[in-house]
């Protein structure tokens, strides 16, 4: 039974903004301690499965339809086992400071998946799915230090949607 349901009141929801989703990727990266957020940001290796077929708990209090999970980046490739790929769909986002609208905490990048059309891996022919993803990064050096500490892997907070 999800501990949410015990220690949150009635109606809420987990809904971070990008710089609140920063600085829960900083508390993360420099070992703080976050106690209920492992119950919102599950770890998942997006990497494995197709979007529709990665298992979430159903009792997160998080707005419909939404996912927020870390996922260990091993490489550079955005390839879903031989299935497809999450694409770039645009420009990436600076994310600022509240307190320093000057100071750049970290970023976001807006991603779709592309399913292969009949197993073929070709890209040209790939089908562009509803599912749509954000990755979010540190702008320090943090993410360096804390990839160091993981033989070179690195957390990456991502937020998942199916759009309707």
């Amino acid at each position: 039974m999800c501990i949410c349901k015990h220690y949150l009141p009635t109606g809420f929801r987990f809904n971070p903004t990008d710089e609140e989703l920063i600085e829960i990727l900083e508390r993360k990266v420099s070992g703080q301690e976050m106690p209920l957020h492992g119950h919102f940001i599950v770890e998942r290796n997006l990497y494995d499965h197709e979007p529709q077929h990665i298992e979430w708990d159903n009792t997160l209090s998080v707005p419909d339809n939404e996912r927020y999970c870390y996922c260990m980046r091993e490489t550079d490739s955005r390839e879903v086992s031989g299935r497809g790929w999450w694409k770039a769909t645009g420009h990436v986002k600076k994310i600022y400071a509240s307190k320093n609208q000057s100071v750049v905490a970290g970023y976001k990048r807006p991603l779709t998946f592309h399913r292969f059309k009949d197993n073929e891996r070709n890209r040209n022919k790939a089908i562009k799915t509803n599912w749509l993803m954000h990755e979010y990064s540190l702008h320090s050096n943090s993410t360096v230090c804390f990839s160091a500490l993981n033989n070179g892997d690195i957390y990456v907070p991502y937020k998942i949607w199916l759009a309707i």
